[in-house]
């Protein structure tokens, strides 16, 4: 069941990207093979049982041959033609339409049923075993005893260890490719990432080679170095301000790369309950390094005479060590991410202390209601001291959520307003009496919008609220999102001093002990996680390939491509705005000609003009919110259309809830090192015109 690497789709790249990954694999395949492979007299020869690299010699990189008439290890073969088979995903000409040199022409799945992939893939292996070098399921056969006399002690052990011949399990291995959805194909838009970046794939690729897990400078100390390098210019990108720079003016905050943005939230939720629990004298932070004293390291040097001021370590914090804490309180906005009703129930809060705060029809949380709802536990909090009231019945603000870029809609929170409706809480506290019991840590999501930090626009920056950043607690982003790393690439960033290390640290004395070289660059006692991917090399890659200009100008690129999206879907009648857009999403129904004409019928088809985003008078005119009667049919028409889409592999696009919509409705992000232009704008609604005008809608 050998597959045809041929027919898949490829990448279109500049060529000097493509010579870097072509780079990349050569070094690979040849430290694969020379350095990695046992050169075996027994083993199978490489370039006889793959035609494709020539009968007796091969093209290097550089223009030299190499004799391939080595032998190498079965294992080490399937790796260098793995490599081989990343290598055919990229190239500069394949894959091109003729009428606009757009790799279009490619479906972006070869799609199968579950009943199909199955039968296809994961057929049961025969009695006799024939079968087995053709199938993914991991059953074996039994050889009979008649078979295993005909065969020689050697094929048997050889059997026994490998359970089929190596070219076998490459075309395996190219099925998977095939039968996968091409995320990089340009018409690719169904979730929050997209067609990769080869400079971070490159960084990527050489970090796998490596195989290490950056928790200690000893390990890992180029990827140590690396991640300091890069959580200290995010620290100094969106926590200082620009004139601040050098080496004299260092970030002094904490970062590190997560395995994801729901983790990121996590432990965004988990450092400002420990942080609020130390302050306050409800956490022995140390307990396991053998000092009950409070570490004023988890304060800001600002805030660190505050503290003294307001809370004195006596014979009461003792005491108050040994009570449980009030029951502290969450807030985020009815667009955030549903990570944060994750995040606090494994941090074993109650349900109703996860407050979610309504917004704007614009999908921007409502300051006002944050600011009543954190007033109404404040007044639960009157009674505090009293000694008929116990502590463990009082509700406590400790957390507020921001999103930058929601996942539908995507949209902004005002991150300035929300900061000064949580320090003004603060400040009140402070006033009322001696004890410090007001913390809110102010969080902001940025997984999907967050790469905005690297633009230079001034009103992509003030859309996006990029600038209020610096006011927050904290901060997280995806580059494996908008910029196009490898998933996945998640930096997370903490202003304040040694909040992570203080609030995750075990100080396990097997893995973390000072006396060892480098010990002081450590990362690993800051995570939740004991093993450590090497993702700081994706982002670190892209930004020094690239710089954060280049960076910028990919973010600000899609904002003016989406633009021209609006434009051409308000000149045609079949599309409406569901919303009004944001900067970096678009979310739009699909009219069939029955349901166009039934609201056409009612007056209720928008005014279609090419306005630009942000011309706000015209709004109101420019979409409609469904009528409850319209919206099941609208819904099925969204749904029906979408499968006939991906079925047909001429696109994944998502069909969404949105707030404030009775009807699913399309969204259009994107995502990755993805070019579109106008081209592509037209071959969206006219493949979704036509796949949507039969009469059956």
């Amino acid at each position: 069941m050998a597959a045809d690497f041929g027919d898949q789709w490829m990448i279109v790249l500049h060529p000097s990207s493509f010579s870097l990954i072509l780079s990349i694999v050569f070094l690979l395949g040849w430290s694969c093979g020379i350095l990695v492979g046992r050169k075996n007299e027994s083993a199978l020869n490489f370039s006889n049982s793959t035609p494709s690299l020539g009968a007796n010699q091969k093209d290097c990189h550089d223009g030299s041959k190499t004799t391939t008439n080595e032998k190498f290890d079965g294992p080490t073969m399937v790796l260098r033609g793995s490599l081989r088979l990343m290598s055919s995903k990229w190239g500069s000409s394949s894959g091109k339409s003729e009428k606009d040199g757009r790799a279009c022409d490619r479906a972006v799945v070869e799609y199968l049923s579950p009943e199909k992939m199955n039968q296809l893939l994961f057929a049961k292996v025969k009695n006799n075993g024939s079968n087995v070098s053709d199938t993914f399921r991991l059953d074996e056969y039994a050889a009979s005893d008649d078979s295993l006399q005909k065969r020689s002690t050697s094929q048997i052990r050889d059997e026994t260890t490998n359970n089929m011949r190596p070219e076998s399990f490459i075309d395996l291995l190219s099925l998977i490719q095939k039968y996968s959805v091409n995320t990089s194909h340009p018409y690719f838009f169904n979730q929050l990432f997209g067609s990769l970046d080869p400079i971070a794939l490159a960084a990527e690729i050489v970090a796998l080679s490596v195989n290490t897990s950056v928790y200690t400078y000893e390990t890992a100390p180029v990827f140590t170095l690396l991640e300091r390098e890069v959580m200290n210019q995010i620290g100094k990108l969106v926590f200082m301000d620009d004139d601040r720079d050098g080496d004299c003016n260092r970030f002094e905050g904490e970062g590190l790369m997560i395995p994801g943005g729901s983790l990121a939230n996590l432990t965004a939720m988990h450092a400002a309950r420990h942080r609020w629990k130390v302050m306050n004298g409800f956490n022995n932070y140390s307990a396991d390094r053998g000092n009950s004293k409070v570490d004023f390291d988890v304060l800001d040097s600002e805030e660190e005479k505050k503290f003294e001021d307001s809370f004195c370590v006596t014979e009461n914090t003792v005491q108050q060590l040994k009570k449980l804490p009030p029951r502290l309180v969450a807030f985020v906005s009815s667009e955030a991410h549903y990570s944060f009703s994750k995040s606090a129930r494994v941090l074993g809060m109650n349900d109703e202390d996860l407050i979610v705060i309504p917004t704007h029809p614009d999908g921007r949380m409502d300051v006002n209601m944050l600011e009543k709802n954190i007033a109404m536990l404040e007044d639960e909090q009157d009674g505090y001291g009293d000694s008929n009231q116990s502590i463990e019945t009082k509700r406590v603000p400790f957390f507020v959520a921001c999103t930058a870029g929601s996942t539908v809609r995507g949209s902004f929170d005002e991150i300035a307003e929300i900061v000064k409706v949580c320090r003004d809480y603060e400040s009140r506290g402070l006033k009322s009496g001696c004890q410090y019991d007001r913390s809110i840590w102010v969080h902001v999501d940025g997984a999907w919008g967050g790469s905005a930090i690297f633009s230079s626009r001034p009103e992509v920056r003030s859309d996006t609220h990029m600038d209020e950043i610096k006011l927050a607690d904290s901060f997280t982003f995806n580059p494996h999102k908008m910029l196009g790393a490898p998933q996945q690439t998640t930096a997370f960033i903490v202003r304040h001093r040694n909040a992570l290390r203080n609030a995750n640290a075990a100080g396990a004395k097997y893995l973390f002990d000072p006396r060892k070289n480098g010990a002081e660059y450590d990362l690993g006692d800051l995570s939740y996680t004991c093993g450590r991917r090497t993702d700081a090399v994706k982002l670190w890659a892209m930004w020094k390939y690239y710089g954060r200009l280049g960076l910028g100008a990919r973010v600000d690129q899609k904002v003016d491509e989406l633009q021209l999206f609006v434009d051409e879907l308000n000149r045609r009648q079949s599309f409406c705005l569901a919303c009004k857009p944001w900067p970096f999403n678009v979310n739009f129904f699909y009219f069939p000609p029955r349901i166009r004409d039934k609201l056409m019928e009612r007056g209720l088809i928008p005014f279609h003009d090419n306005n630009r985003i942000g011309n706000e008078e015209n709004w109101v005119h420019r979409f409609i919110e469904v009528p409850e009667d319209v919206a099941q049919e609208l819904a099925e028409v969204s749904v029906t259309l979408k499968l006939r889409l991906h079925e047909a592999g001429e696109m994944i696009i998502p069909y969404q809830p949105l707030t404030n919509q009775k009807a699913d409705c399309f969204r259009l992000v994107l995502a990755g090192k993805k070019n579109f232009s106008v081209v592509d704008i037209n071959h969206i609604l006219d493949t979704m015109e036509k796949y949507g005008a039969d009469s059956s809608f």
